[in-house]
C-alpha cells in the first residue's frame, strides 16, 4: 500500500493540509513560547533565584489545566457544530491571548491570560487532525498528519529562535498577530464532507457527548491507553525541556544552557523524528508498530542520559536534546490513531481530550519533580519520573487497536441506541 510520487504531490496540493498545518505552527509557537521566555520575563517581573522555577512552574501549569479544560469544550464543539467552527474560534481566542501576553505586569494577570490562551490552543490540533484525516484518502491520512505536525514544530523552533532575538514581549504581540492572519487563511477552508453527510443522515445519533465516552469501559480504557502512550512526549517537552537551564547546572555544563536553545533542538529533532515515524507507519503499514519504535528509542536516551552524562560542553547537551527529540516525534501519527479508533460522531472529541491531556499531564509531572528535586536532586528524580511514563507508555501501547487504513465512516453507538 505505497504511494506514488504523483499521489504523494496530489496530497501536498490539498489547500486544507497547508492551512491545518500553519495553524499548528502558530499553536506551538505559542506553546513553546512561554517555556523560551519563563525566565527573562519572569525576571522581569521581579521574580530572582528559584522564585523563577517555582512561580514559572506554577504557570506551566494553569497554561495546562486551560489546555485540559478547552480539550475538552472544543472537542465536544467540533462534534456538534463542525470541525471548521472549533478551528475558528480556537484561533480568535489564543492569538488574542497571545498578543495580551506582552502587557502582563503581575503574576495574577499573566496567570489568567496563560489559561485563556492554553483554552484556545487546545482546539487546534485535534480539529485539525480529525478534519485532515476525514478529507484525505484512508491510505494517505497518517502522511497528512506527518505533514502538520512537521510545518507545526517548524513553529516551535521558529519560537525558540525568534524568543532569543527580540524582547519578550514582542515575541508574544509577533504570534498574536499571525493567530490573526491564519484566522483570515482559514476563511476558505471547507467543512468535512465525511461529516457533514453522517450529521445529515443519523439526527437520532448522540454528538459530541462526554457520557458517550465515559459510558462505555471500553472507550474510556481506550482512551486513557492512549493518553499513556502519549505523556513521555511531554514529560520530555515539560521537564527535560523547559528546566534545560537548571539541568545544565547540575551537569556543570561549560558554556551557556537555555531553554530556548534546549527546546529549538528537541523541535528540530522531533521534525526529523516526525517524518521517519510517518514513513515508517506507512512501510510497515501499522501505527502501533511505528511508534512502539520510537518510544524504545527516545526512552533510551531520555532515561539513560541523564543517569550516566558526562558532558562538559553545552554543544553535546544539545546533540542529546536533539536525539531526545527525534524520538518524540510520534505525536501527530499518535492524535491520528486515537482519531482512527472512534466514530466521525465523537471523533473530534476524543482526538482533542486525548492530545490535552497529554500536555495536562505535565501538571502532575512537574509537582511530582517539584517534590522529589529537593530530596534526590533534579537528575535523579527526573529519570525516575522518566522511567514510570515510559514504562507505562510501552504497556500501554500492546491492547490498543491497529487502524491503519480503518474506513472512518462509522458511528459511536449509545445503548439507547442499540449499542
Amino acid at each position: 500500500m505505497r504511494l506514488s510520487l504523483g499521489e504523494m504531490r496530489g496530497i501536498l496540493k490539498q489547500k486544507l493540509l497547508w492551512v491545518a498545518a500553519f495553524g499548528y505552527f502558530v499553536d506551538l509557537y505559542d506553546l513553546v513560547l512561554y517555556g523560551a521566555v519563563r525566565v527573562s520575563s519572569l525576571k522581569s517581573l521581579g521574580y530572582q533565584g528559584s522564585d523563577v522555577f517555582n512561580v514559572g512552574t506554577t504557570l506551566l501549569n494553569i497554561q495546562m489545566a486551560g489546555m485540559l479544560a478547552g480539550g475538552f469544550f472544543f472537542g465536544v464543539y467540533g462534534d456538534r457544530r463542525g470541525r471548521k467552527e472549533a478551528l475558528f474560534g480556537s484561533i480568535l481566542l489564543y492569538s488574542l491571548a497571545t498578543f495580551l501576553n506582552a502587557y502582563v505586569h503581575d503574576f495574577t494577570t499573566y496567570a489568567i491570560i496563560r489559561f485563556i490562551a492554553g483554552f484556545g490552543l487546545a482546539g487546534e490540533l485535534g480539529a485539525a487532525i480529525t478534519l485532515t484525516s476525514e478529507v484525505l484518502p484512508k491510505e494517505s491520512r497518517g502522511l497528512g498528519s506527518v505533514f502538520i505536525a512537521a510545518v507545526g514544530f517548524l513553529g516551535a523552533v521558529a519560537s525558540s529562535f525568534i524568543s532569543q532575538q527580540m524582547e519578550w514581549e514582542n515575541a508574544y504581540r509577533l504570534g498574536g498577530l499571525l493567530g490573526l492572519v491564519l484566522l483570515i487563511t482559514r476563511m476558505s477552508v471547507y467543512e468535512s464532507r465525511l461529516f457533514l453527510e453522517s450529521r445529515r443522515s443519523t439526527a437520532d445519533h448522540t454528538w459530541g457527548s462526554l457520557s458517550l465516552l465515559f459510558g462505555s469501559r471500553l472507550r474510556l480504557k481506550r482512551l486513557c491507553l492512549a493518553l499513556l502512550v502519549g505523556v513521555p512526549i511531554w514529560y520530555v517537552a515539560g521537564i527535560l525541556s523547559y528546566f534545560a537551564p537548571e539541568f545544565a547546572k547540575e551537569f556543570k555544563i561549560e558554556g551557556e544552557v537555555t531553554a530556548g536553545n534546549t527546546i529549538m533542538m528537541g523541535y528540530l529533532g522531533a521534525i526529523l523524528g516526525d517524518i521517519a515515524c510517518g514513513l515508517l507507519s506507512q512501510r510497515l503499514q501499522s501505527r502501533k508498530k511505528a511508534i512502539l519504535v520510537f518510544l524504545g528509542f527516545g526512552a533510551s536516551f531520555a532515561l539513560f542520559h541523564p543517569l550516566f552524562s558526562e558532558e562538559t560542553s553545552s554543544k553535546s547537551f544539545y546533540a542529546i536534546r536533539m536525539l531526545i527529540g527525534f524520538g518524540n516525534g510520534y505525536s501527530a501519527l499518535l492524535v491520528a490513531w486515537v482519531a482512527e479508533m472512534f466514530g466521525t460522531n465523537l471523533r473530534t472529541t476524543v482526538a482533542s481530550a486525548v492530545a490535552n491531556l497529554m500536555r495536562a499531564s505535565v501538571i502532575p509531572i512537574s509537582m511530582a519533580f517539584q517534590a522529589l528535586s529537593p530530596s534526590i536532586g533534579l537528575i535523579r528524580s527526573s529519570a525516575l519520573l522518566g522511567m514510570l511514563c515510559f514504562g507505562l507508555a510501552i504497556l500501554a501501547i500492546f491492547p490498543l487497536p491497529e487502524t491503519f487504513a480503518r474506513p472512518l465512516g462509522f458511528l459511536e453507538e449509545s445503548p439507547r441506541q442499540g449499542a
